[in-house]
C-alpha cells in the first residue's frame, strides 16, 4: 500500500512514495479506499516544518472521502461499500483506517471531489457562523478574508441566516463573491475598508491568515459588536466588544457540522469552489502543493 509523504521539510518536491504495510481496522474503526483528498493550508504548513508537533517521516493530510472496504468488529452503523467523509490524520494514502465516530456518510448524489472540498473549510465556517460569531438575522456581518475557502462558505452560511453580508477581499475574488449574493464588496487594494466600513459591523469575522489587522477590525465594529478572528487577541480598545478567538472546538462536533453541510451542498443551497483537481499519485501531490504555494482561488483536490 502506497502513501505519499516526506522525510524532510521543505518545498513540494520533498514528497515521495512511502510503502506502508496493509492497514487493519481496530474494533471501532473503518478501513477505506481513499477516493479524494483535500489539500489544505494546514498541510502546507506541516510540509514547511512550521508545526512543531510533526515528526518525520510524515504522511500528511486531514480531509478524506473514501469507500469502506472493511469494518471493525464493534462497528454496527456503517456497511462495506458506503462512501464516507472524515477529518482525520495521514490521509495522503491509498487506504486509511479511521475511527467510526469520525465518519459521516456522503449523500449518493455528491461526487467525492466536491464533497471533500467542503471538509475542513466547511467545518471551520460552520462553527464560526453558528458558535464563535453567533450570527443572527438582520445583523450586518463583515467578512475579512472573504475570498478564502472558509470566507466563501461563511458568506453563504451567514446569508442563509438572513444577515447582511459585507465581503472584504482583493479584486481577483470580486466576480466569484458577487455570485454569492453579498450586500457589499470592498476591494481592499483600491479602498480602505476602515474608511468605508467604520462602525458598520454588528459582527466582524476575520479569517485572513493569522487574523491580521485587529485595529481595523475594531474600527469597523459597532459598539457592543462581536469580533471572531483567527488572531489570539485584539489590541486595547475603549469599545465594548465580545471577542472570540477561532480555534478547534467540539461544542459543535465536526460530524454534526459535516452532516448539515452535506445536506446543503446536496440540495444546491451551498457551493464550493475547486481551483484544481489532480491525479492521486506522486506527481499529483507535488503539483498540488506547488499550487498551494501560489495564489489560487478555491480548493486543490487530489482524486482517483
Amino acid at each position: 500500500m502506497l502513501a505519499y509523504g516526506y522525510q524532510k521539510f521543505g518545498g513540494p518536491t520533498v514528497f515521495e512514495e512511502l510503502a506502508q504495510s496493509q492497514p487493519l481496522p481496530a474494533a471501532n474503526q473503518l478501513l477505506i479506499n481513499t477516493l479524494a483528498v483535500n489539500l489544505t493550508e494546514e498541510d502546507r504548513l506541516e510540509r514547511l516544518g512550521t508545526i512543531q508537533s510533526i515528526t518525520l517521516p510524515h504522511i500528511p493530510g486531514h480531509d478524506v472521502i473514501g469507500r469502506i472496504v472493511k469494518v471493525g468488529t464493534a462497528v454496527t452503523d456503517f456497511d462495506v461499500g458506503t462512501i464516507v467523509a472524515a477529518r482525520t490524520n495521514h490521509t495522503y494514502a491509498e487506504q486509511i483506517c479511521l475511527d467510526n465516530d469520525l465518519a459521516v456518510t456522503v449523500p449518493t448524489d455528491l461526487d467525492p471531489v466536491t464533497a471533500v472540498s467542503l471538509v475542513t473549510p466547511g467545518i471551520i465556517a460552520y462553527k464560526v457562523v453558528r458558535y464563535f460569531a453567533d450570527v443572527q438575522a438582520d445583523q450586518t456581518v463583515i467578512v475579512k478574508g472573504a475570498g478564502s475557502p472558509v470566507g466563501l462558505l461563511i458568506i453563504q452560511l451567514a446569508k442563509r441566516l438572513g444577515a447582511h453580508v459585507i465581503a472584504v477581499a482583493s479584486e481577483r475574488y470580486a466576480s466569484l463573491i458577487a455570485t454569492l449574493g453579498v450586500d457589499q464588496f470592498v476591494d481592499y487594494q483600491h479602498q480602505n475598508p476602515v474608511h468605508v466600513l467604520a462602525d458598520r459591523g454588528d459582527v466582524v469575522i476575520n479569517v485572513a491568515i493569522d487574523g491580521v489587522g485587529g485595529k481595523d477590525d475594531l474600527a469597523m465594529a459597532k459598539f457592543d459588536a462581536t469580533i471572531a478572528s483567527f488572531a489570539h487577541h485584539l489590541p486595547a480598545t475603549s469599545k465594548s466588544i465580545r471577542f472570540q478567538a477561532i480555534q478547534p472546538t467540539e461544542v459543535i462536533s465536526d460530524q454534526a457540522a459535516l452532516q448539515l453541510l452535506f445536506k446543503l451542498l446536496d440540495t444546491g443551497q451551498l457551493t464550493t469552489t475547486i481551483d484544481e483537481q489532480l491525479p492521486f499519485n506522486l506527481t499529483g501531490f507535488i503539483q498540488g502543493h506547488q499550487r498551494l504555494d501560489e495564489p489560487h482561488v478555491g480548493q486543490v483536490v487530489v482524486a482517483r
